[in-house]
């Protein structure tokens, strides 16, 4: 085979000056193995560029082997993640039912109380007697004066009758026949026989009974509020004796320090009891203002969604508040 005979050869040629430098060359030394020098040539004559091949090649099935790599690395560990979020969100649940089961079965019973009187009431004459409580409210949270310097106008006592709050329960759809205040001499009573089947506990029901009691100790000279939260179910696995018990004195004086001046209302817890945990007797000896933060607010205190200006007007301005027989009575003071 010679270089004449291979016309394909020189035309793939024709255009790299180098290589027919060196055919000539080869020519003109007669040499016989010319033609295979020539191939060779051809197959390596830029030995970077097939380097350069190989590498790319290299590089691009490298990158095409290591994606689904990562792909696979990511995916296990979301998959994962989200077989332990739903763990833990399936032991939390199953652990909060048991308690709430066992809650419901050591404060319900499985016989509920006769249905309570329904006393009816329109919402008109609902609207009618929320706009004399916040009209009230309102009078006794406004300063003293007028803008023009004029005292302002009398305010008339607010009184509020039990027929009207056992009508705003009686608008309840799972209030309604299930619960009843009364009110008494210095007593407010409330019953109640609540049914469990909003939380899926048919048959057992919230059976009990709540008050606040005006108390006073003429020996010392002293003015108490006693609350207590009692339920049917004894519950003694848990603790024993009611839910809640409160007893706290209350005073009212009139203060004149720098931090405060004005009338200020004193709550003092003498004996307390939570779900069976009495108060702490320490706390008790330190005999401190359960209001302190309404007369001095700490600079930890930041709400602006409570005016605690118009709540302290409002207890400044509230002369006696009395429980009646049918009643609740609130008189503001005329000065």
């Amino acid at each position: 085979m010679s270089i004449n005979d291979n016309q394909e050869l020189f035309e793939k040629l024709i255009d790299d000056d180098d290589v027919l430098e060196d055919i000539e060359l080869q020519k003109k030394n007669h040499n016989k193995k010319s033609p295979v020098l020539i191939a060779t040539a051809i197959v390596v004559s830029d030995p970077k560029k097939g380097l350069t091949s190989r590498r790319k090649a290299g590089r691009k099935g490298g990158s095409s082997s290591s994606c689904p790599c990562w792909c696979k690395c990511i995916g296990w560990t979301m998959l994962v993640f989200t077989l332990l979020s739903f763990l833990i969100i399936g032991c939390t649940f199953v652990w909060l039912n048991g308690i709430l089961k066992e809650a419901v079965e050591q404060f319900t019973i499985e016989t509920p109380l006769p249905k309570f009187d329904i006393i009816e009431m329109s919402d008109l004459e609902q609207n009618i007697v929320k706009d004399r409580v916040m009209l009230f409210v309102d009078q006794l949270a406004a300063p003293k004066t007028t803008t023009n310097g004029e005292p302002r106008a009398l305010i008339n006592d607010l009184v509020l009758t039990q027929d009207e709050i056992n009508g705003f329960i009686g608008h309840s759809d799972y209030l309604r026949g299930n619960m009843m205040v009364s009110f008494h001499k210095n007593l407010i009573e409330e019953e109640y026989s609540l049914p469990m089947d909003v939380l899926g506990y048919d048959g057992r029901y919230l059976v009990g009974n709540d008050y606040l009691k005006l108390g006073t100790e003429e020996l010392n000279n002293k003015n108490t509020i006693e609350m207590e939260m009692t339920t049917a179910a004894t519950h003694e696995d848990w603790f024993d004796g009611p839910l809640f018990f409160a007893k706290i004195q209350y005073l009212i004086t009139n203060s004149m320090t720098e931090e405060f001046e004005g009338i200020m209302l004193k709550l003092f817890l003498e004996k307390g009891s939570i779900f069976g945990q009495d108060a702490p007797q320490d706390f008790i000896d330190e005999h401190q203002n359960l209001l302190d933060c309404l007369y001095y607010p700490t600079d930890d205190y930041d709400d602006d969604d409570i005016d605690v200006e118009a709540i302290r007007n409002v207890i400044a301005n509230i002369e006696s508040v009395s429980i009646e027989e049918g009643r609740f009575v609130v008189k503001a003071r005329s000065d």
